[in-house]
Order: C-alpha cells, then sequence, then structure tokens
C-alpha cells in the first residue's frame, strides 16, 4: 500500500486533518500528518526533507507528499513557486510539474488564507460543533470562504454567538469543529483544491 505524508506548518491544522484524511482517504493509503512547528520551519526544512523522500523513493518505497502552507499575506502565486522550486532541486516531480509519463511524487497546496477559511467552508460543521449556532442564519461573509481575514471573521462571529468571546483557541477549535466536516460540501476553494491533490496521489 502507497503512503502518504502530510508536511502542515501548524498543530490547529495538524488536529483538523486527523479528523479530516480518514474521511478522504477512507483506507485507500497509508496517511500521516507531519506538524512542522511554524511556516518559517517548514520553508527552511523542507529541501532536505524532499531530498530524503527522494532517497525513500529511490529505495524502493512508494511514497507520496503534500507539502501545506497557509497563504497569509504572502504572494500566493510566488509562495506556490518557492514550493515547486524546491521540489525540483530535489529532483522530485509535482502534481504542477509531472514527469514525462504524467507521474508525480509531490503536491504544494496554499491554503488561501488560512485553516479558518475551511471551517467558513461548512457552515453545517459549524453549527453541529456549536448547537447554539443550529437554525441560525449564516451571515453573507461566509458566501466566499476565501475572502481574506479569515479567523478573525470566524471569530467575530463567533463572539456575536456567545462562543470563544475572549481568545480563539485555534487547536481546541479544529478539534471541536473538524470531526463534523464532509470535505464534498466544502465551499472554500482552497479546500477543494487540496481535496484533489490528496484524491490525485491515491
Amino acid at each position: 500500500m502507497s503512503s502518504l505524508h502530510v508536511l502542515v506548518e501548524e498543530p490547529s491544522m495538524e488536529e483538523a486533518l486527523k479528523h479530516l484524511m480518514p474521511k478522504i482517504v477512507a483506507g485507500r493509503a497509508k496517511w500521516k500528518v507531519i506538524n512542522m512547528g511554524s511556516k518559517g520551519r517548514l520553508l527552511k526544512e523542507l529541501p532536505a526533507r524532499l531530498r530524503a523522500y527522494r532517497q525513500r523513493i529511490e529505495n524502493g518505497e512508494n511514497l507520496k507528499a503534500i507539502v501545506l502552507v497557509d497563504r497569509d499575506s504572502d504572494d500566493c502565486h510566488e509562495l506556490k513557486q518557492r514550493l515547486e522550486i524546491m521540489a525540483y532541486e530535489a529532483r522530485l516531480s509535482t502534481k504542477t510539474s509531472p514527469d514525462s509519463s504524467w507521474n508525480f511524487r509531490v503536491v504544494t497546496r496554499i491554503v488561501v488564507e488560512e485553516l479558518e477559511a475551511w471551517f467558513m467552508g461548512d457552515t453545517a460543521a459549524l453549527q453541529a460543533a456549536f448547537t447554539s449556532l443550529s437554525g441560525r442564519r449564516v451571515p453573507r461573509i461566509f458566501n466566499n470562504p476565501d475572502d481574506g481575514g479569515t479567523w478573525e471573521r470566524l471569530h467575530r462571529f463567533l463572539k456575536q454567538n456567545r462562543i470563544y468571546r475572549n481568545s480563539y483557541p485555534k487547536i481546541a477549535a479544529a478539534r471541536k469543529i473538524a470531526p463534523n466536516m464532509e470535505p464534498a460540501r466544502n465551499r472554500s476553494k482552497s479546500f477543494q483544491v487540496f481535496l484533489h491533490g490528496v484524491e490525485a496521489c491515491l
């Protein structure tokens, strides 16, 4: 069976994917989420990790990797290109730039602009996670989940409904919301792009 490693930059994404990956992969591959601790550390250590993956693949391991980073305030295309160059320099083909047989080992994906866009893309999951939201009208700000200021918009909405009225606990929120998410219904474009990337690896 093939193996799929998902490299992420922080623990709330790791927590969310622990609940989402079983629904997406559905037993078709072994998978592992690797939390690199921060975006800076992920980008710094990625070249060496990709070279190590290449060695493992050359030794016969059926392994693919998904590199998943938040856009934050970065230029999406420049950040994507930076990840693609790292894979190229490690001599690993990507989904964006496959080899001559259209095979690839690495998928690079940008979360626009962060995990909370994925939560806002599944309002039914929010309503299931927080029963006080059941039956409440979903505000227009959720129509385009990837439209910037994501976690602040989500926290503002939750505070208005007496949820997380002080700080926004990113890990606890992921642990609460993600188990209720259904991948196919998510309206976040960046989530759907990630989902298609995982499916392509299977």
